[in-house]
């Protein structure tokens, strides 16, 4: 395992320090160059040099993980799985948020370039093995999000948007550093690793700091994926903010909260000790994030309120496969998990274009709205449609199967560890995706059955277009392999375990 810096261990962080380099270009491109077409095709085939180091990464990965500076880069299956995950959210924000950001965003070039700067933080927060290191990059994600929430700067929504995201923001951060600190405090050492060696060797399970630790970052990485009680910020931003902004926000942050989240409690070693009471606040967290999330957004008339109380619901049935995993250290829980996440990420990502492409041409967000829309955008309809099915986890699309994956994961587990209460948790999560159906239904109604306000046809810009036809495609391909990507999925979120089981048997235990 390496510990100190080598120049060649530059070749690891090559994906953020080339996505770094492109933020800047893309500013500097924009100071220059007036046409906001070159500055979003720059952004847009400048991931091409992100995504081949990536894809190098992954084919000379030896299956083990690798580390570099001082261990605080770690490029795992885990890291990889994530960093293809964030660079595909990314390169479909800019191709759908082109149209949108032209129209209302005075500054694209900057809107591009926050993008790309909390995607690089995205990147690094998979791949972190240390504390210190795992919050900066929390933070490199964060700062671009405040901004991006207020660059509709004539509307007073979005000023008002920002505001809040900014001090419930630095609410939560104050929170994630005090549950850090005490980590610290307890075990003398900012690296997962030797945390992980740390309670292996016997801090006392009983510790009532521990305890506290862990719900404090439990609260901290909360508020990043919107889970109840940490919910309250989503409703208001997601509403105020530039509608791709919002979409980023919905499957960027969420997507970012959950490897930081896993990173740290089973890269960590957290999850080695017998701490029911932390299963239970992550079980009860579960049941509340689905139950509230699912019933608000079946009586929201705003598409963007409904869109964030979606995904607040979506982030429940997530912590039922992380609280699976947490209850029985086991890996399948999490490997549901990363698949639910991908699939939730396109599928996100197809429905907010559709949701763009009507903003762009009607300026409209109202479930309203939607009416007719079948009669006037055939294309736009049946992609959002299908975006909106899989999102109610309807049969063939593929988050029909990544609810599949996560709940059965979870009902096995619960039956092989001999822990009941899993399988109800499942049963709780089934009966909210039945309620789920009421307001995704709702706006399929009235893009199909629903007389729409006029007969004229609306016109799609290509890039919302393409963004649609891309999502949908790839739910459609991913029911095919399905299966291929949960075998990747497995061993990235083994690597978790592999790592702290390895410290514990280097200590003999």
């Amino acid at each position: 395992m390496a510990t100190g810096f080598k120049v060649a261990d530059l070749y690891l962080l090559s994906p953020e320090l080339s996505l770094t380099l492109l933020a800047l270009v893309v500013i500097a491109v924009d100071l220059f160059v007036k046409r906001r077409a070159v500055t979003a095709t720059v952004a847009l085939v400048g991931l091409l040099v992100p995504a081949f180091f990536t894809i190098s990464l992954i084919l000379t990965n030896t299956g083990s993980a690798r580390h570099a500076f001082f261990n605080m880069l770690v490029v795992d299956n885990y890291a990889l799985f994530f960093k293809v995950v964030f660079l595909l959210i990314a390169a479909v924000m800019i191709l759908s948020s082109y149209s949108y950001v032209s129209k209302y965003v005075r500054g694209a070039g900057e809107f591009y370039t926050l993008l790309l700067f909390s995607t690089t933080g995205m990147m690094l927060m998979a791949s972190t093995g240390e504390l210190i290191s795992l919050y900066i990059s929390l933070e490199l994600t964060s700062f671009p999000l405040y901004v991006m929430a207020g660059l509709l700067r004539t509307d007073q929504r979005s000023a008002e948007a920002a505001v809040k995201y900014v001090l419930l923001g630095a609410m939560s951060s104050a929170i994630l550093l005090y549950g850090l600190a005490l980590l610290y405090g307890l075990t003398g050492t900012t690296d997962l690793l030797s945390i992980a060696g740390t309670f292996a060797k016997g801090l006392q399970d009983g510790n009532l700091l521990v305890i506290v630790a862990d719900i404090l970052i439990l609260a901290g990485f909360g508020f990043k994926i919107s889970a109840v009680p940490f919910h309250m910020w989503a409703p208001d931003i997601y509403e105020g903010a530039p509608t791709p902004a919002t979409a980023f926000f919905s499957v960027g942050s969420k997507a970012a909260g959950f490897a930081g989240l896993l990173r740290i409690f089973f890269y960590g070693g957290l999850n080695l000790r017998d701490l029911p009471q932390l299963v239970v606040v992550v079980a009860i967290m579960a049941i509340l994030t689905m139950t509230l999330g699912n019933v608000v957004a079946a009586v929201q008339a705003n598409v963007k309120r409904m869109m964030a109380y979606s995904s607040i619901a979506q982030a429940g049935y997530l912590l039922v496969g992380f609280c699976a995993s947490l209850a029985t250290g086991r890996p399948e829980g999490n490997a549901a998990v990363l698949f639910f996440i991908l699939v939730y990420v396109l599928t996100n990502l197809g429905a907010f274009a559709g949701i763009i492409a009507l903003a762009n041409a009607t300026g409209g967000e109202r479930i309203e709205d939607f009416r007719g829309l079948a009669r006037r955008e055939p294309l736009v309809s049946l992609g959002t449609a299908l975006c909106l099915l899989s999102l109610a986890g309807i049969p063939p699309v593929a988050g029909f199967w990544s609810k599949v994956f996560l709940f059965s994961a979870a009902w096995s587990q619960g039956v092989e560890m001999n822990q009941p209460w899993l399988q109800w948790l499942v049963i709780i999560a089934l009966l909210n995706s039945v309620v789920s159906l009421v307001y995704y239904g709702r706006i399929v109604k009235a893009m199909y059955f629903d007389a729409p306000p006029k007969e004229d046809r609306l016109s799609t810009p290509l890039g919302l277009s393409s963004s649609i036809v891309l999502a949908t495609a790839a739910l459609l391909v991913l029911i095919v392999v399905a299966q291929v990507v949960l075998n990747w999925a497995l061993p990235a979120a083994s690597m978790l375990f592999a790592s702290a089981q390895g410290v514990l048997t280097a200590l003999g235990h």
